[in-house]
């Protein structure tokens, strides 16, 4: 049985959103055993790594839960594009996060886009509500708990950060 890990498949023009984000995932138990962020240095690929044959070992070694970071910079990129092929191939689950400006209407290739994901800039309780389903969903699948005040300062945070960044 392969070991769970969550990959964070993104554009490197996005950062100012994808850190924030693995923080968020950070906060709520996640460690580099179970979290790739290749543009995050706790997350990403070790030093003398071929960055292709790592991606490859990952996909291929674990059973990952791949989270898309979806901009316009994403799909701009043949790299990320990819990155989406190849867990559509290797039937990843997966889940969109449409980062600050990005419509679901704009939502192209392997990701279905009937298949609810969450807007990074849509309306407070709405995100509220899909960050703490995801919360729950990655608690159940890597079995770890976060205090609820805890998770609710966190979120919180998250999402003004976003607010302000965006």
């Amino acid at each position: 049985m392969l070991k769970s890990k969550i990959f964070i498949s993104h554009s490197l023009e996005d950062l100012k959103y994808v850190e924030p984000f693995v923080e968020l995932l950070a906060d709520i138990g996640l460690t580099n055993d179970n979290l790739f962020c290749s543009s995050v240095p706790d997350y990403a690929i070790p030093l003398n790594q071929d960055i292709y044959d790592y991606l490859s070992s990952l996909f291929h070694n674990y059973k990952l839960y791949v989270v898309f970071m979806l901009s316009k910079n994403y799909y701009e990129s043949p790299v990320y594009l990819n990155e989406m092929g190849a867990a559509w191939v290797l039937k990843s689950e997966y889940i969109s996060i449409l980062l600050p400006g990005f419509e679901y209407k704009k939502i192209k290739g392997a990701v279905n886009p009937n298949k609810i994901g969450m807007k990074l800039d849509d309306e407070e309780e709405l995100l509220k509500k899909r960050l703490g389903e995801l919360k729950n969903l990655i608690s159940k699948e890597f079995g770890i708990s976060v205090p609820d005040m805890r998770w609710e300062k966190k979120r919180n945070d998250f999402i003004e950060m976003m607010k302000r960044i965006s």
